[in-house]
């Protein structure tokens, strides 16, 4: 967990086993409502993530369900 402003870090698994509120755990406070908690399944944030405007001033940004996104390897690289 110390070197998770350094690195990217990807978190996989079935459906329903706990990964949203494991990444959630990670915020404070751990909330869906959070700044950095950026998901693909809302609109506004899609198009805020399609555009590369993440929120600079977090520290920790966490994006849920980007795998929906076909370029999710490409956009995540450039951001």
């Amino acid at each position: 967990m110390e070197d998770l402003g350094e690195k990217m870090v990807f978190l996989g698994g079935p459906r329903q086993v706990g990964k949203t509120t494991l990444a959630l755990s990670l915020l404070e406070p751990p909330s869906e409502n959070h700044a950095a908690y950026l998901t693909w399944d809302d609109p506004a944030t899609r198009k805020m993530i399609r555009g590369g405007a993440l929120l600079a001033e977090q520290p920790l940004v966490l994006l849920d369900e980007i795998h929906k996104f076909r370029g999710w390897r490409n956009l995540v690289k450039g951001l």
